[in-house]
């Protein structure tokens, strides 16, 4: 099962909510989350588009959601990309992961999806 079958649920909630994030003006447009083991980061950008998107608390929630159980399967990535696009009122989109070549770092497993482990 690929990684976008195994985590659909959380992909598509986590899409919704970007589509959420964006001026309706947005043709396109990039959120890039980076882990390095202890934090994430993340970023939702289309350089070309017009006003900028608002990341609000369900999206971070989300972030946290997915490299959570992502984790726990031993699937943690350094870099997950999300792009989107609106063509004749239909919305695609893509994934990628950057998995890291070393070991994923250790979720505790009574971490829930929507706490942060980490500690921010």
């Amino acid at each position: 099962m690929s990684t976008i079958e195994q985590y659909s649920e959380v992909i598509t909630r986590l899409v919704t909510e970007v589509l959420q994030c964006v001026p309706r003006e947005w043709q396109h447009g990039t959120l890039t989350m980076n882990c390095d083991g202890q934090r994430l980061t993340y970023s939702l950008l289309a350089e070309d588009q017009p006003g900028k998107a608002l990341l609000s608390e369900h999206l971070r929630d989300l972030i946290d959601e997915l490299y959570v159980r992502m984790a726990q399967h031993n699937n943690a990535w350094e870099q997950s990309v999300v792009t989107f696009e609106r063509k004749n009122g239909e919305v695609s989109f893509n994934t990628s992961f950057r998995h890291a070549n070393s070991q994923s770092p250790t979720v505790p497993s009574t971490a829930k999806p929507q706490k942060r482990w980490w500690g921010w």
